[in-house]
């Protein structure tokens, strides 16, 4: 069997007994982030970005945890997941945001008093350094679960 590998700046050519096959090399700059909602939020405000506060990974400190905005340290493709539990009896709109921008909507409405109601929701963003992105509470006085069921997370796919 052959192998031979061409290395041009971060893509490799890689041939095997003939076949090429292009990988992508691995990034310089990591950038990851999960996060969680420690309390519930009550009362949110119109457009106000949910500031997902327990940290558990910001792999190149990119996510700020204090007004849950996400800056691009690099420019690049990112993929950015959120999952909602609902409050009992009520509905939610979230919206994802790329700098003041509108991307995307999420609704999540229960059925009722005592019951829950999961949503998530996966984009990918094409962002140039120091572009942001945050997800937003689309009406006023809005309520989302929090004790950690809650979560947004983002990486830097390349």
């Amino acid at each position: 069997m052959f192998i031979l590998m061409l290395c041009f700046h971060d893509v490799s050519v890689l041939s095997v007994a003939g076949q090429q096959r292009i990988r992508q090399a691995m990034t310089e700059t990591p950038v990851a982030f999960f996060a969680t909602l420690s309390s519930h939020i009550l009362h949110e405000g119109q457009n106000q970005p949910i500031a997902f506060d327990r940290v558990v990974t910001n792999v190149g400190n990119a996510y700020n945890p204090h007004v849950g905005l996400f800056a691009a340290p690099v420019s690049g493709i990112y993929v950015f997941s959120v999952s909602l539990l609902s409050y009992p009896g009520h509905t939610t709109h979230y919206d994802f945001f790329k700098n003041n921008e509108f991307i995307s909507a999420i609704y999540l409405q229960t059925p009722g008093a005592g019951q829950y109601e999961s949503t998530s929701q996966t984009v990918v963003l094409q962002l140039t350094k120091g572009d942001d992105v945050t997800l937003r509470n689309s009406y006023s006085d809005e309520i989302v679960h929090g004790h950690n069921h809650t979560t947004f997370a983002g990486f830097l796919l390349w």
